[in-house]
């Protein structure tokens, strides 16, 4: 068995033991660091002896819990990767990952399996998540325990957390933002309440009855909370971070005057989750951005108009949160020399970084540039629309002309064009509508924004 650098939860063990460490409320039982300090020594002792070596990588199919916490600090203990796996794959989904990691086994429902092929990994690799395909063929991002450390250090920094603190998940482990809280709880020696999986009344239970500080959600989640008559509930924590996917100004606006304290925030996979969050009480001054960077990674705007423009460009990411690079080392968009260009657009003015959207996303109308977060923002200040997306569309006249998809209570085309009309430019109001019951998102909150489809009456 390797020793790492460092071990989080054996000091936790040493120095706080009999406290609680992990309450997972689905199984409907917690325990002590103690406890889980003893559950990742069986785990680690358990793959060593199925053959696991240091830079081997181990695939876990299971959701948040205590075997999943166990497993994440066995895997470091014997220096594996671990690959996290979502519990709700399909076999041709979990195949594709299994066929590009080539884990030495694979972990579900508490057995093991030897697979395999196994292909050895890096050896300072202490996780390999894969991105959640939305802007592509899913990748799998290596992430260094130092990426963790930087990550979750940093993040304590950004919201002012500390050990009295205690996190609320609910987001998946397979994908970076969730497994991050995994993390974070160690690390920074913070508590934390899972549940197995996102649903409205038993997150609302958890929040009234666990009383957690932080909660991590994508803004969807929220809306959904809201829905189900959740207000008092989320009014409990001091932090709700949300990420995923983008937090327009006027939500912003609407969920603090509803007493919410919203932190929206900014990262990604390959930075090992947060680089950027609006502070907990700096929502309404920072409204519309993704508040200011922290310090586990720098971030450089790299301008994509030579005459300077408004200050806009790709994002490009560097410092010690940031992956050293993908499995499959041959992808041309993988991070290099401890850089990333993130395929994103935004601006950073006084350490405060704004994101505009993809830059693969922009539409191009008659010559005209639109960006369809922007579109999006104005359709969600909308009070009848609940949310919508924006997207460009083929047309023979125009090359493309922007649509928009919108979940409203009721077909209010109309209106809405008027409200369009009095906010933005004619070119970049939507020509094509359609009012839709959801908008197509990924497991974990992300728009699917190429499942978008407009039927032929539009």
């Amino acid at each position: 068995m390797v020793s790492m650098v460092s071990d989080p939860l054996r000091e936790l063990a040493v120095r706080q033991g009999p406290r609680r460490a992990l309450f997972d409320r689905s199984a409907g039982f917690w325990v002590s660091w103690f406890d889980l300090d003893g559950l990742a020594h069986a785990w680690a002792r358990r793959l060593g002896s199925a053959g696991v070596q240091p830079g081997d990588r181990v695939a876990v199919q299971e959701p948040a819990g205590v075997r999943f916490a166990a497993l994440l600090h066995g895997c470091l203990r014997v220096g594996a990767a671990l690959v996290p796996l979502s519990p709700r794959a399909i076999e041709p989904e979990l195949r594709r990952v299994l066929d590009d990691s080539r884990p030495r086994l694979l972990v579900r429902d508490g057995e093991v399996e030897a697979l395999e092929a196994p292909a050895p990994g890096d050896p300072g690799d202490a996780c390999v998540v894969y991105t959640s395909g939305t802007t592509g063929n899913p990748k799998g991002v290596r992430l260094t325990f130092a990426n963790h450390v930087a990550s979750a250090l940093g993040c304590a920094q950004m919201l002012g957390a500390s050990d009295r603190d205690r996190w609320l998940l609910v987001l998946p482990p397979h994908h970076v933002a969730g497994l991050a809280v995994f993390m974070r709880s160690v690390i920074s020696g913070q508590p934390m309440v899972t549940l197995d999986r996102f649903q409205e009344q038993p997150v609302l239970e958890a929040l009234e009855i666990d009383r957690p500080t932080l909660v991590s959600l994508v803004p969807t989640m929220l809306v959904r909370l809201l829905g189900a008559g959740g207000l008092e509930q989320l009014r409990g924590p001091r932090a709700i971070l949300l990420g995923g996917a983008p937090v327009s100004a006027s939500q912003v606006v609407e969920w603090t005057e509803l007493g919410l304290k919203v932190c929206p925030s900014y990262g990604l996979t390959e930075s090992c989750s947060q680089v950027a969050v609006v502070p907990p009480g700096r929502a309404l001054e920072l409204a519309g951005t993704c508040g200011p960077v922290g310090p586990q990674a720098s971030v450089e705007i790299l301008a994509m108009d030579p005459s300077g423009g408004d200050g806009s460009g790709e994002i490009v990411l560097s410092g010690p949160a940031v992956s050293p690079g993908y499995v499959n080392a041959g992808l041309s968009s993988a991070p290099s020399g401890g850089s990333f260009a993130t395929g994103d657009l935004g601006r950073l003015e006084g350490g405060v970084l704004t994101v505009l959207g993809r830059s693969d996303d922009t539409i191009i109308t008659g010559g005209e540039k639109v960006r369809p977060e922007e579109v999006q923002a104005v359709l969600e200040a909308h009070p009848g629309v609940r949310e919508a997306a924006v997207a460009g569309r083929p047309d023979e006249t125009w090359g493309e002309i922007v649509g928009a998809w919108v979940v409203a209570d009721a077909a209010i085309e109309t209106e809405l064009d008027r409200w369009c009309r009095q906010r933005l430019p004619s070119h970049k109001v939507p020509r094509r509508w359609q009012f839709v019951p959801a908008l197509p998102r990924s497991e974990g909150g992300k728009l699917l924004r190429r499942q978008l489809e407009l039927t032929e009456e539009l």
